[in-house]
Formats: C-alpha cells, structure tokens, sequence
C-alpha cells in the first residue's frame, strides 16, 4: 500500500493530506422529498425546505438563522420583517447530532422552513443567513431559497438553434407566459423574467419579451435564448471503501486515516458521448449505514483532466453545485506539466458528485465550461424559468411563476 501511494503521488500530489478548508461543509437545501430540486416552496401549501450542513470543527460551536428578503437579483429588498415573516426574526438552530463510526467527527445541523417559530407571508427570493453566535456579525452560510405563487402559465420549448453555425452545439429555449389578471401595464418595468441552465447561477440571464399579445409574453428572438450545449456532467460515487465504482481508479487510505479516491483521468470529448447524470447535483449516501447523515464520512477525490498544455491567462477549477457554483480556492487546479494534466482534490462527504471542470480567464472572471466539456446540441440540460412581476401595493416584486424543462 505505502509502495502504491508514492507512486501515484508524481500525479495526484500527497495522498491523505487535505487542504486547509473551511470548516463548514455539505451545505444543502431543497424541498422535502425532492433531493434534486431547487430550493423553491409554494406559498401557504404546507411544503418545507429542508436544510442543513455539518461543521467540522472540534469546538462546539452553536448558531443563530435569519431570513432576509430579496428583490429578484438576489440583493436585500429594504422591506421590514414584518412585512415578510410572521413569528420571530431570530432562531437558534437546535436541531444538531454528532457523527458516529466516522474517521472524520463533525456536527450535523439541519433545519426545515417553514416551522412553528418562522413563516413566510409573502412570495419572492430569500436568503438563509446563519451566525455562529461567537462572531455574530459574520454570516457564514448565506443560503438562497425562493417561495413562489403560481398566478401565471409558462409554456416552453427546447429547439434546434435557428441559427446554422450553432445547429450541432447550442439549444435555443422559445418560451411564452400567460399572466392572465395580473395588472401587466408595463412588460419591461413590471417584470422580471431570468433563465438558469441546471440550477447554475452563473448561467443566468435575463429577458425581455419579444413579443406582447392578449394578456401574454414571448421570449425567444433567436440570440440571447441560446444556450451552450455543453457535454453531461462528469460524476463517480464514493459511497464504498471496498468496491469502486465507475470512473474511480483506486481507493487507497492514507496516513492520516483519510480514504482518497483517484478517479480516471479525464479528456475533452471530441464527440457526443450519452451520460447519466443528475443535472449538476450531489447526494448523500454511504454503503451499511442506517444514518447517512451522521454515519457518511468524509474522503479526499483526486481529480485529473489531460490537457496538452496550460490554458494561457486562466485558471480551472472543480465545479458542481456540491461547491455551490462557486470558485472556490482549494478547489482550483494546478498544471502538471509532467503527465500533461490539470489535477486537483477535494475533501467531500460520501455519495454521488456531478461536477466539470470550470475555465475562468483573469482578464474577464467570465466562466467557461467549454473548453474541457466541448459542447453538443445533444446534451440534456435543464432550464429554469423564473417570472417575478413588482406589487405597487408590497412595494416588491412578487415570485409569480416557475417553470422546468429539459431538453429530450
């Protein structure tokens, strides 16, 4: 075993030694019994959120939540609490366990919205603010979520791009909403209409309609609802010690107690090749457990894409939502120019991780997904529609319809 770790260490780096990282990990949210959703609720049906994260560090920390609601940008609206919330403002989080059977200890916090301190009394976007109540002035989880009102009707369609030159690479997403009585006096000042490609934040955009009819908006004008295709998201399993599933190399465990999985180096698709995946997203799961919540462990992955050379003015990065879209530091990847590779790791509870890998120039901070996926007409992606229309009465604007399709 020692043998086989020095000589993997020339391409992945030091096996068993993780990374200085934050120590709150696995944060995640999504409506109850629906683990791959958005975290989106209808108003005043009774759906939850659930909530929850663990910390990993061996202090007993305790923390306090806030809502906080927000205009369709995501940016605080200015409305009073009282307007937004019913019950109180502030809430401890109680509802933790400690871990068990696990190398790694951590505490698990969970937490569901709407409970019997906390409701919600009118639709839109929110943010989860959690403090650890020994620096109460810094948030360190800034959760979004949104509680929707379905008052208009989203119809939509994922095409061939219109466009020659982007037939075998893009898809173009024509949509139309129906809104019915709402008071629409003014389509580009009353209303707000954004577009995600597989819950990615950073692929958002806007729209405007392009056409206004009886009580109806047409989006689509052949140029800004067209999408990179991209390829399926790259994924493996690390719910076993014992047996490797596909796309893992090894499961090797280090000195420090850690289990490190090598995955298959990656390469850039020259052609579409069919992948199950689960639209960007990442669970829990550990093999003989009865709790995965506490009983999961943490592992280290070792990530590998070849790549002839570096990508000039660029770096890459690890990306999933398992990391919240986010660019994070100690998911960021170095060059070995040795095996021709970008390798990076990750500390990770067990489970299942669809990931790519994320080009971000220096120049721009434009993300690029690209060049290390390629990019197919193919692909099945998923988009979300989001339509908000501004209440004169709330003085806010109102999350009124939603909508999800794939394309086929």
């Amino acid at each position: 075993m020692k043998k086989k770790l020095i000589l993997l260490c020339g391409m992945l780096g030091v096996l068993g030694v993780v990374t200085a990282q934050s120590l709150i990990k696995t944060v995640q949210c999504y409506p109850v019994g629906k683990p791959f959703a958005e975290p989106v609720i209808e108003l005043g049906s009774g759906q939850q959120l659930i909530f929850s994260f663990d910390d990993l560090s061996q202090e007993q920390n305790s923390y306090t939540y806030k809502i906080v609601h927000c205009d369709p940008d995501w940016n605080p609206s200015g409305l009073s609490p009282f307007n937004y919330l019913s019950g109180f403002f502030s809430n401890p989080l109680e509802d933790y366990e400690y871990s068990y059977n696990t190398q790694v200890e951590y505490t698990h916090f969970s937490l569901l919205i709407p409970n019997d301190e906390i409701g919600i009394k009118i639709s839109g976007n929110y943010i989860l603010q959690v403090f650890n109540d020994n620096y109460p002035d810094s948030v360190v989880i800034a959760q979004r979520f949104s509680v929707l009102e379905n008052q208009v009707a989203i119809s939509a369609a994922i095409v061939n791009a219109t466009n020659p030159s982007l037939l075998y690479t893009s898809q173009q997403l024509n949509f139309s909403v129906t809104y019915g009585n709402l008071p629409v006096y003014n389509p580009v000042k009353d209303v707000r209409v954004y577009v995600t490609q597989n819950q990615d934040p950073n692929s958002r955009r806007d729209f405007e309609p392009a056409f206004v009819r009886q009580n109806q908006l047409v989006y689509g004008d052949g140029t800004n609802n067209v999408f990179d295709g991209l390829s399926p998201f790259r994924n493996f399993q690390c719910s076993s010690f014992v047996y490797y599933t596909q796309y893992v190399k090894d499961v090797l465990k280090g000195p420090d107690g850690l289990y490190n999985f090598i995955l298959q180096p990656g390469v850039v698709p020259q052609r579409y090749v069919p992948l199950s995946d689960k639209d960007g997203n990442y669970y829990i799961e550990a093999e003989n457990v009865q709790n995965r919540s506490l009983e999961a462990d943490y592992v280290v992955a070792h990530f590998a894409i070849l790549y002839p050379q570096p990508i000039p003015g660029a770096e890459v990065f690890i990306y999933g939502k398992f990391a919240d879209w986010q660019f994070s530091p100690v998911l960021k990847m170095t060059y070995d120019s040795k095996n021709k590779a970008y390798v990076g790791e990750a500390e990770l509870k067990q489970g299942y991780y669809d990931y790519m890998y994320a080009v971000v120039p220096e120049a721009n901070k434009k993300i690029d997904l690209v060049t290390l996926q390629n990019n197919f007409y193919q692909t099945p992606n998923q988009y979300q529609i989001r339509f908000y229309f501004y209440d004169s009465n709330l003085m806010c604007f109102r999350f009124v319809g939603y909508q999800e399709v794939k394309a086929q």
